[in-house]
């Protein structure tokens, strides 16, 4: 069996996405619900609402720059859970049209990265895929968890882990 470019990052988008409506779940069942949204570790850092945009637009550019085509472009700001879980819902919905085939055909092809005020650098699709998304869908994930845990909301590394698990299979 070969692993793919695809199996590296379609999977990948699609468990962090379930993972990161696991742990929101559990956020707005908290008696601190409403306040959770815009929660953040450090004064500095920015919020939950940003984390889950981050989580969502990662992993739909992943499918998009490695098919080459434009990534969707998301609508407005994110201001409670009923949109936190449209976008996981429009997410996971585009993701599941990326086509394998046309994924691991690309893995050498050059991809847009998009690095904010220092512009734009064209890289393969298999370095995009190893070094931006994964550490970033992490990342983003990572600190949406720690948020709702810092803020009292009684997850266990389960509650992020479990949809990871069924790749095992």
């Amino acid at each position: 069996m070969s692993y793919s470019l695809y199996d590296a990052t379609i999977p990948v988008a699609r468990n962090a996405l379930k993972s990161l409506f696991n742990v929101l779940k559990k956020g707005e069942a908290a008696p601190n619900a409403a306040d959770l949204l815009s929660a953040s570790i450090y004064h500095d850092m920015l919020p939950l609402t940003f984390q889950v945009f981050m989580v969502t637009d990662t992993s739909t550019k992943i499918a998009a720059r490695l098919q080459g085509v434009e990534p969707h472009a998301w609508d407005g700001k994110i201001e409670s859970y009923a949109e936190c879980f449209s976008r996981i819902a429009k997410a996971e919905e585009i993701l599941a049209a990326a086509d394998k085939e046309l994924i691991n055909q690309r893995q050498a092809e050059i991809v847009p990265l998009g690095l904010g005020s220092r512009g734009t650098v064209q890289i393969p699709g298999v370095s995009y895929a190893n070094g931006h998304f994964l550490p970033t869908i992490f990342f983003h994930l990572t600190t949406a968890y720690d948020i709702l845990r810092k803020e009292g909301v009684p997850l266990g590394k389960n509650d992020y882990l479990e949809p990871f698990h069924g790749t095992f299979a």
